[in-house]
């Protein structure tokens, strides 16, 4: 066994002697990732020239161990067990079988001989050891969390025999806590005749987790009303709170939604977790270039930055993630938000209020007399704010703000429904950011195929997409194209896909611009303009991430049609 850990020169050498890459292909890896300052492992996945499980392979090669693949395997809860969650995080480790002849670990640190040694006289069993990535690890200890659900149904085993108050508080944090271990965004409870149903959603889907008895739903409610300082008398009404759980150390707020429908009050809470107030511009998908883009408008003195596109295409986390990079101790940025999602250190956060008459275009208007530096605004939605807001980002303060258009062109027809000058539109707006979500491939199971014939005829129904594909394809057939998908594993809950990034288009006005915006020339001529000039659309975005391996063909069409 090689105790020397992997290095990036001998994976180089392990992947071109190996034949899965090309010195092309490596040249290109390793330019992604000085560029992307990543591992070459990750850069060679993400292009998806190499799946995680054919690196694992040559890595245990290397240490003389066999190679123990997680996404296809499936490690019973009772194995787990034998090591507790810290000590497996720790070790970076997981026990998947035990016999009297010997006992089995997987673990991405073949050469950490004392934790084995100490493992080898805890349960007087030879040890056995296998490697798997880190990536592989990491989804195994998902299975500790997994643990959540199977006591959720424990639970509701023994609420149907006998209940106690303590079940229904224990029951709602399982839900929490098994949300929170599942990267849901949202936890849906929704009343049906004979049952309750909840579902998560995640990475923008909705996923059924577990049912019960319509019995237990009213003081399930009552539970959440109460953390959340609701009216626990009220059924006919909608409210809205939140609250706040920790979860594995981490604080996670939920913002709670409850609602009567036909068989009772239809809870929704939205997990806002502290881990995605870490989000940064470089973790969102944006190419080298575009980042750059946005880098240069955060350093703007003044002016308008504007994050566009439909209800969940993470307009609001771009907008974090550039206050991220603006929040400094000698700038006063104030933000006014419906509602505040993530409280930031550092920052005056005002949450819009309707009862006290705190609109946006009145707290806006507040605001501009707080000797701001920066303000970042929810959302435009009405003439009144979008005034203010345009005539704040002309007198000096760096504006942020967010608004439903489809693209970064479309942008201007949209404003000028809300009667705004459209000379001062092109004074003070700098910056467009137009974009989507799609989700990434697992990188547990990722390969590559030939385009499908289902995918051949929707791209000949759509002559932009056709266009795209055939640049990048350089001349092959459509038939002999070949791409990559998530086969589906454990990992992602046989999804194919874990995670999501943004397909982007970022639209800079320039001087040849500004002069179309004042005769309110059309969205097209705006965008040709913008092509002509270098902008990157979202359409071009998208396709450069289906050819790095990054997502699917399906899930760019999907986004560009929505």
């Amino acid at each position: 066994m090689n105790a020397d850990p992997m290095t990036e020169k001998r994976l180089a050498e392990l992947l071109t002697e190996g034949k899965f890459l090309t010195a092309k292909d490596l040249a290109a890896a390793q330019a992604k990732a000085k560029q992307e300052n990543k591992e070459l492992a990750e850069a060679v996945i993400e292009l998806g020239l190499v799946s995680d499980a054919q690196i694992g392979g040559l890595v245990a090669q290397e240490f003389g161990v066999p190679f123990f693949d997680v996404s296809r395997e499936r490690i019973e809860p009772s194995m787990l067990s034998l090591l507790p969650e810290k000590v497996a995080m720790g070790q970076q480790a997981i026990c998947h079988k035990m016999s009297e002849k010997g006992i089995w670990f997987a673990t991405s640190r073949p050469d950490n001989y004392e934790f084995f040694k100490l493992v080898e006289k805890r349960f007087h069993l030879p040890v056995n050891i296998s490697y798997a990535t880190e990536e592989g690890i990491e989804e195994a200890l998902k299975g500790y969390k997994q643990d959540l659900l199977i006591q959720l149904k424990e639970l509701l085993e023994r609420m149907k025999k006998t209940q106690h108050d303590e079940d229904t508080v224990q029951l709602v944090q399982l839900l929490v806590y098994s949300a929170y271990d599942s990267r849901a965004s949202d936890i849906h409870i929704e009343p049906e005749e004979k049952d309750a149903v909840v579902r998560y959603r995640i990475d923008g889907s909705m996923q059924e987790m577990i049912r019960y008895p319509i019995a237990f739903h009213e003081k399930v409610v009552f539970r959440i009303k109460i953390l959340s300082r609701l009216r626990t008398d009220e059924h006919a009404q909608a409210q809205d709170g939140r609250f706040e759980v920790k979860s594995k150390g981490a604080s996670v707020n939920l913002r709670v939604s409850i609602l009567p429908i036909t068989h009772g009050e239809n809870v929704v809470m939205r997990l806002l977790s502290e881990r995605f107030q870490r989000l940064r511009l470089e973790d969102m998908g944006f190419q080298a270039d575009d980042l750059e883009k946005i880098m240069r408008a955060c350093e703007m003195p003044h002016g308008f930055v504007l994050a566009v596109g439909p209800t969940g295409s993470g307009k609001t986390t771009t907008l974090y993630a550039m206050i991220n990079i603006l929040n400094k101790p000698d700038v006063n940025l104030m933000t006014i938000e419906d509602p505040v999602e993530y409280n930031i250190r550092g920052i005056r956060q005002i949450q819009v209020n309707p009862r006290t008459n705190l609109t946006f275009d009145q707290g806006l208007r507040s605001i501009v007399r707080q000797d701001p530096d920066i303000i970042m605004v929810g959302e435009i939605r009405d003439p009144e704010t979008a005034d203010i807001a345009v005539n704040a980002a002309l007198t000096g303060h760096l504006m942020l703000s967010s608004l439903h258009a489809n693209d970064a062109a479309s942008t201007f027809p949209r404003l000028y429904e809300m009667n705004m000058e459209p000379f001062l539109l092109a004074s003070s707006i700098n910056t467009i950011i137009a974009q989507r979500l799609v989700r990434k491939i697992c990188t547990h199971c990722i390969e590559t195929y030939f385009l499908t014939k289902e995918e051949q005829d929707a791209l000949a129904r759509d002559p932009k997409m056709l266009e795209a594909v055939k640049k990048r394809a350089k001349g092959k057939p459509l038939s002999k194209i070949q791409l990559s998908h998530g086969r589906g594993c454990r990992a992602c809950q046989h999804m194919g896909y874990m995670g999501r990034l943004g397909i982007y288009e970022i639209m800079l006005i320039s001087d040849e611009i500004r002069p179309l915006i004042v005769r309110k020339g059309s969205s097209d001529d705006i965008y040709e303009v913008a092509v002509k000039q270098g902008m990157r659309t979202m359409l071009e975005d998208g396709m450069d991430k289906v050819f790095q391996g990054v997502t699917t063909l399906g899930e760019i069409i999907r986004a560009i049609k929505s």
